[in-house]
């Protein structure tokens, strides 16, 4: 059987390429074979080398990439690349309803014979636009798409209609490695030290595309604050790379951060990087179920984060959801509160409410397979 795993958006090192690679890496691929696709590009080798593990290929259809712009100049290109490749399922990856329909409707056309529409994002607040483009793309996916799924119930609702699907969403966990993200003492003393952090200093941390949504400005303001009032001894690890970055080394080096906050760009071994952090912090303006949410907490790291992200992120111990109001008082107080946390039942806890990505990978297995 042929499977085609399709991203909506750039093969870099974001949340749904990681979540694929770790969801076919443990998946039972007897009988499989599983491809990578984007319309864009991949500026991510990692991705190459192990899709080409899985004795799969990764494809790039190279079409220029406009976040917040129109999709439809892929429609060509994608129609050409799945009628010339005979694929059993097609399994769509994206936060763009519009990318979920034309992936779809591509794919019916080629004669897919399973579809599979996967949202993995929120939106930011209630919008007009946005009720229209759901109710619009769920009458389309009706009759285009098979299985219609989401990391998240807010996720779900915010990109189907499911009485218009015809059936319900069905809710795939993005589960982790709990090994591989377990919290590693060494790496922590290791790193901290490459780094010039004392082992003593308080490490706070974010992963994520440097982006509107992930909204590192109030990051930054609220470790302005924190340092002030640790009288400077505090760190901040940001992992990531994107179209922000320039505004946001600007605003560092206007507050006079510049010898505190680490710019550390993409990443291959983001666990090992948690288990040097305190704190992990997450202010997105909207999410649906992040990710790197989930292996910190996998790691024991307390997380801090906005009432943008879904609750459905409490899922250990040492979680905290707090508003994006003007003042960051409240985030300091809570980061401070939660300094020397660690919690170290985070695995059982993970495993016990279903984030664990054996179990996933064995569902969307079971899916593929489904006939």
């Amino acid at each position: 059987m042929r499977i085609l795993e399709a991203f909506g958006e750039p093969i870099s090192n974001g949340g749904q390429e990681s979540f694929v690679r770790s969801l076919i890496s443990h998946m039972d691929r007897a009988g499989l074979t599983v491809d990578l696709l984007t319309p864009y590009y991949c500026d991510n080798d990692r991705y190459r080398e192990v899709t080409a593990s899985w004795g799969g290929t990764l494809t790039e259809l190279h079409e220029t990439f406009n976040p917040g712009g129109s999709r439809f100049g892929i429609v060509k290109p994608l129609t050409a690349y799945l009628k010339d490749h005979s694929y059993d399922v097609v399994h769509v990856h994206s936060g763009s309803i519009s990318i979920l329909v034309i992936f779809a409707v591509c794919a019916r056309r080629a004669g897919v014979k399973k579809i599979l529409v996967h949202s993995h994002c929120a939106i930011e607040g209630f919008s007009l636009k946005n009720v229209i483009l759901k109710t619009l793309g769920s009458l389309v996916l009706h009759k285009n798409a098979d299985v219609f799924c989401a990391c998240s119930e807010v996720a779900a609702k915010a990109k189907f209609v499911p009485w218009l699907l015809g059936k319900p969403v069905r809710i795939f966990k993005n589960g982790v490695d709990l090994k591989r993200f377990a919290f590693q003492p060494d790496f922590r003393s290791a790193l901290r030290n490459n780094l010039g952090i004392p082992e003593d200093a308080l490490v706070v941390g974010h992963v994520g595309r440097f982006s509107y949504q992930k909204n590192h400005e109030y990051l930054i303001r609220v470790f302005d604050q924190l340092q002030k009032e640790r009288g400077g001894t505090a760190h901040l690890l940001l992992i990531g790379a994107g179209e922000t970055e320039p505004a946001v080394r600007e605003q560092v080096a206007n507050l006079g951060l510049q010898e505190s906050v680490h710019f550390l760009g993409t990443l291959d071994n983001v666990q090992d990087y948690l288990s040097a952090m305190d704190v992990f912090v997450l202010p997105s303006r909207y999410e649906g179920l992040p990710l790197v949410g989930v292996e910190a907490e996998a790691a024991g790291l307390p997380v801090v984060t906005s009432t943008g992200v879904s609750r459905e992120l409490d899922l250990c111990d040492g979680v905290r959801f707090l508003p994006l109001s003007e003042d960051v008082s409240d985030w300091v107080r809570t980061i401070q509160e939660l300094t020397g946390t660690r919690n170290d039942h985070s695995a059982e806890q993970l495993n016990a409410a279903g984030y664990n990505i054996d179990l996933t990978a064995a569902e969307v297995r079971e899916v593929y397979l489904d006939s």
